[in-house]
């Protein structure tokens, strides 16, 4: 990387500036590959008050050096960043990592990260996975329980990420995603609290980033939208929307049946022709 003192610290300060996300993107990944130690400390100043694009920048840029990998790896055992914020494709990166002692401390956070409740409940949920479902019934429980944030066919608003097509989704994997939601977050669906300078307090998910203004999305599909100047903080709560704890409102039976019906939906309203395939 020719001429850091001068290339190299104009990009960290179109980073650290009020530039446009979009300027500051590019100056993200035009000064990752330099293994400067000064990139990874401004990268990882504010973290939380990134919007969902630039945290996604700059995961890749921490991750494209070993040395901003550590550093990275250091944030997350401080817990300054859930370890969820990854996403699968960046874990799987860290738990094949070249280096064996950066694989070894991203196992440890990885197994360190699934709280002792989630498990057990897990594990008290694995036998809704053999039970008999009915997709009918499912259908009731996801009305009940889904809508405010998920939507299926014309049922529901489309707050949380889109579970229309899981066909090709295990039973396994839809039911860790139902009890532990907080386990890998798309980068795009976190949680925001943004307090105004007038102490008003607002949570959802920004979905969108106009460059004045924020917009939230909240349940139901609610949205407002905030001027950048009228924010005085804004930050990722670190979780999902989506809430933990809905087994206290389904029971296994109840669970088998959901997520008969979130597989299955297309067959029930006739989309997809009974002679291509047929519920399980």
């Amino acid at each position: 990387f020719v001429g850091f003192e001068t290339s190299g610290k104009t990009l960290l300060a179109l980073i650290q500036g009020n530039s446009p996300q979009a300027v500051k993107i590019a100056a993200i990944e035009a000064i990752s590959p330099n293994s400067d130690p000064q990139i990874g400390v401004v990268l990882m100043d504010g973290f939380a008050k990134q919007t969902p694009g630039m945290r996604r920048a700059i995961l890749d840029a921490m991750l494209d050096n070993q040395e901003r990998t550590s550093l990275l790896l250091d944030a997350i055992e401080k817990d300054q960043i859930k370890i969820s914020e990854l996403g699968p494709s960046r874990a799987t990166r860290l738990q094949r990592h070249r280096n064996p002692e950066i694989k070894k401390r991203a196992d440890a956070l990885f197994a360190a990260a699934i709280p002792a409740d989630r498990q057990k409940v897990l594990a008290a949920y694995q036998a809704s996975l053999k039970l008999k479902a009915n997709p009918l019934e499912g259908k009731q429980v996801f009305v009940k329980n889904c809508v405010t944030c998920h939507k299926i066919g014309e049922i529901g608003v489309n707050v949380a990420p889109d579970i229309g097509d899981s066909r090709t989704k295990t039973p396994e994997y839809l039911l860790t995603n139902i009890l532990d939601p907080n386990r890998a977050i798309d980068a795009n669906f976190f949680s925001y609290t943004i307090i105004t300078i007038d102490g008003v307090v607002h949570t959802g998910i920004i979905s969108s980033d106009s460059g004045a203004s924020i917009t939230l999305t909240q349940p139901e599909g609610k949205t407002i939208t905030i001027l950048k100047e009228e924010i005085e903080e804004m930050k990722s709560n670190g979780v999902s929307l989506m809430p933990v704890g809905l087994e206290k409102t389904i029971n296994p039976q109840q669970m088998a049946d959901l997520i008969s019906f979130i597989k299955n939906w297309r067959y029930l309203s006739g989309q997809v022709p009974k002679d291509i395939a047929k519920p399980q």
